[in-house]
């Protein structure tokens, strides 16, 4: 007996400890439920269920019973919207974070015990971003895909869930389209109809200076890559910009404007200057009075009638007949520049270009480039052999004029596999070859490789990611994605495009779960150029980035704003972005950073001097400087606001959504206009109007969340410019509040409060999740976020440790059978 004492001993020190830990376990369930009594049943009970969410039946003692009502608690308990800040008594801070991370705890523990990754839908259509980075990967062609299939349909914010990516017969149609010109574009077959590719030059860009990736020496014009598809002649035709009453400006300059291919001049047309005599001929009418240029407006040009015509038939004929080469090729419509001597005038032109019109001059210091226009071939004399989709294409060649079967098979089989995203048998190449049969008895080998890479670009399998459940599998239980379902996910993450050879062959060999050589791979892919995607496709839809070509400040307020620094803008938001993940820097400096991207257009916009040239450079900013991160950056504000003003109301709710993860609800249908005057007739500032605005009870509780944000950006006007008076003349007034009621002063106070919690990092990782999985997060989902965000903090948040976090979590790597 005496052999056992230290077992008994032990199972009562065991039993003891339990105990106290069920005592303190009921201890803190009833401090915690006393803290739901006092603060929230006012509201959440029975009766009242605002929000469609009740407490007073629901037993902290059974918070893992449902999990989705106590997630919803703890997001508007992180958020500091509950209770609400004008509503009664608030819990202190500390008593509030500690009955939050209890609840988390206690949910983040029932799903360790069981994981629930939730269920992606087993059809995942390619959306059209992802459909031609696709086809660049798999046959290195470039393609407008704009100009071949719809825009996709956006859900959580994203165009790539698969939910709302549905198939329609008039889809099926453009993508069979789609791959008749794909294919033939590829093999380099000609099509049977002369092609005509038309490209439009914005009418708000300015031309008077050099274009990014146009030539030193030039201005304006525009610089296109295209791809020529077989041997031959192509025609280049180009249309000068006009005034507003479409007649071709006057200059006392002639205009050069020259035509070239891979940097090889091929035309140069010239616009003559308008003649001395003209000035004097007295023939010219008074209507026919004309101020070209800001340089030239004391020169007051004339011509006759007849001599106006003749000017707008100019350019009928400034075409051009070129031998070109198959293959994609940079062609540049660009016109010479002549000095860069400034003008010196009383009178200086708004950085936006103006066409003259009635009573208004011309300020466009030089002739405008409107449009180019490419068709062919004509006279097609085949296709090159270094054509980069035909060495992608033709691994191998036929032994054969007759053909070569044994070669067709051979390229099928390794398009497919690209295009399939695994290995491939004789079953899946057969239904290709049967084409390629076809093709090959109607006009020889190319045609019928043409015409099977046609049937694989329109196979399901390569529109869609499929995720299949395993045979035999008992409904809602979860399993582990294959190491090829796997590459998938993580290639359409990362790169939105098929896997490349590498990604495929370490997971065909079942190397993708090894958590080390997951990281490698991810770590590849990261450094890899086409990891700029997560910029394009992820950051200019979280950022709403794509909205900025439907900016259109007016004009008599913005009369500086135009494509120019609306391209800008957007680029310098790009290229922070993308420091961010190229440097592998802590995702906090995206509302912090010590650095912006500028060329000179932005940095005048902004005030910053001595930045010359179109090309962007890092700048460094002061720790007081209202431009580091997010915030200040003038496409974030362009984007939230309206086009004669600011709008606290649009950029509160942007920060709601999309930094602090806590969307308002929707407006009601019936919201009144804001007056912009009072009844004497001045303008009533910003936050007046609001106030006014909040007066209303429909509209006050949401207001009270996101004006009082949107008003710490108040010093930025609409198109982002730093002001200290608003469009009343009162001086700004940008305090605010987020929404637990914390005040902050300006955008500093805002990045502060934003920078001392994690819910931004939190918000951020359900967006780069929601993206990577096709779907919107779920209540299920939030304990492998905060299990993200809780491992991404030992190396201050650094990018790469949230998309590892990503590619390792349940969610991406699991799903449960239906």
């Amino acid at each position: 007996m005496a052999s056992c004492r230290p077992c008994i001993v032990l199972a009562t020190l065991t039993a003891a400890a339990a105990l106290a830990g069920c005592e303190r376990s009921r201890d803190e369930i009833a401090r915690h439920e006393a803290t739901v009594s006092r603060f929230c049943l006012d509201c959440h009970n029975e009766l009242e269920q605002v929000g469609d969410l009740t407490l007073e039946s629901r037993s902290l003692a059974a918070v893992t019973d449902d999990p989705a009502a106590w997630e919803k608690v703890v997001r508007k308990l992180r958020g500091g919207l509950m209770p609400p800040a004008d509503g009664g008594p608030r819990p202190e801070r500390d008593v509030r974070v500690e009955f939050v991370s209890w609840l988390e705890g206690e949910l983040d523990r029932a799903a360790a015990a069981a994981p629930n990754p939730g269920r992606t839908e087993p059809f995942h259509r390619l959306n059209r971003n992802e459909y031609q980075n696709a086809i660049r990967d798999l046959l290195d062609v470039e393609v407008d895909v704009a100009e071949l299939l719809p825009a996709d349909d956006v859900s959580y914010g994203f165009d790539n869930i698969a939910g709302v990516l549905k198939v329609s017969p008039t889809l099926l149609e453009r993508y069979l389209t789609a791959a008749d010109k794909v294919s033939r574009l590829a093999v380099g077959r000609p099509a049977p109809f002369t092609n005509i590719d038309y490209f439009r030059v914005p009418d708000d860009r300015s031309q008077d200076h050099r274009l990014s990736g146009l030539p030193f020496g030039t201005r304006g014009g525009t610089a296109i890559r295209y791809t020529f598809p077989v041997d031959g002649e192509y025609t280049i035709s180009t249309k000068l910009a006009r005034d507003l009453n479409e007649s071709v400006p006057l200059f006392a300059e002639p205009q050069h404007l020259e035509v070239s291919i891979d940097g090889e001049r091929v035309a140069l047309f010239t616009l003559d200057a308008v003649p001395v005599e003209a000035a004097s001929d007295p023939r010219a009418q008074a209507s026919e009075l004309i101020e070209p240029m800001i340089s030239q407006i004391t020169q007051r040009l004339r011509i006759t009638p007849e001599q106006r015509v003749e000017r707008n038939h100019a350019d009928d004929n400034w075409e051009v007949r070129v031998p070109v080469y198959a293959g994609p090729r940079d062609v540049m419509v660009t016109f010479i520049a002549k000095t860069a001597a400034l003008d010196e005038t009383a009178r200086l032109p708004f950085l936006r270009p103006y066409p003259a019109g009635v009573n208004v001059p011309e300020t466009r210091m030089g002739a405008y480039l409107r449009s180019v226009e490419i068709s062919g071939p004509y006279a097609a004399t085949g296709t090159a052999p270094t054509s980069p989709s035909r060495a992608r294409i033709f691994v191998c060649e036929p032994q054969s004029a007759d053909g070569d079967e044994q070669c067709a098979a051979t390229i099928l089989a390794t398009l497919a596999r690209r295009a399939y995203r695994r290995p491939v048998t004789r079953t899946d190449v057969e239904p290709l070859l049967a084409f390629y049969r076809e093709g090959l008895a109607a006009d020889g080998f190319d045609a019928g490789i043409q015409l099977a890479l046609k049937r694989l670009l329109v196979a399901p399998e390569f529109l869609f990611r499929i995720e299949q459940d395993p045979e035999g599998i008992a409904p809602d239980t979860v399993y582990a994605l294959t190491d090829l379902e796997l590459a998938s996910r993580l290639s359409f993450f990362l790169w939105s495009s098929i896997p490349d050879d590498e990604l495929l062959a370490v997971a065909a060999q079942g190397s993708l779960k090894d958590d080390a050589e997951l990281e490698r791979q991810v770590r590849r892919m990261l450094a890899d150029q086409r990891a700029d995607e997560l910029v394009e496709s992820f950051a200019g839809q979280w950022l709403f980035l794509r909205n900025l070509d439907a900016i259109v400040p007016v004009q008599s307020d913005f009369p500086d704003f135009d494509d120019t620094l609306r391209e800008g803008l957007r680029r310098e938001t790009e290229l922070f972005f993308a420091s961010v993940v190229r440097e592998d820097r802590s995702a906090l400096d995206l509302l912090d950073a010590d650095y912006t991207f500028v060329n000179e257009r932005v940095a005048r916009h902004y005030g910053i001097p001595n930045i010359k040239g179109s090309h962007f450079r890092r700048v460094h900013l002061a720790a007081d400087d209202p431009r580091r991160g997010l915030l200040g950056h003038g496409s974030v504000l362009a984007v939230t606001s309206y086009p004669d003003r600011t709008s606290p109301v649009v950029r509160g709710k942007w920060i709601l959504e999309n930094l602090l993860g806590t969307p308002p609800p929707e407006p009601p249908a019936d919201v009144p206009e804001l007056e912009e005057t009072d009844g004497a007739g001045s303008i009533v500032s910003m936050r007046a109007r609001l106030a006014a605005h909040r007066d209303n009870p429909n509209c006050a509780s949401c207001h009270a969340l996101m004006d009082p944000l949107g008003f710490a950006l108040e010093n930025f006007d609409a198109v982002g410019r730093w002001r200290t008076i608003d469009e009343a003349g009162t001086t700004i007034d940008a305090s605010g509040a987020l929404p637990d009621g914390t005040s902050l002063e300006g955008v500093a106070g805002l990045k502060t409060a934003l920078l001392s919690s994690d819910g931004f990092v939190t918000t951020l990782t359900e967006k780069l999740l929601t993206y990577a999985l096709g779907r919107g997060i779920e209540p299920y989902d939030m304990p492998a976020v905060r299990g993200i965000v809780n491992d991404a903090a030992a190396s201050d948040y650094r990018f790469s440790a949230l998309i590892l976090g990503i590619v390792r979590s349940t969610p991406f790597q699991m799903r449960k059978s239906q």
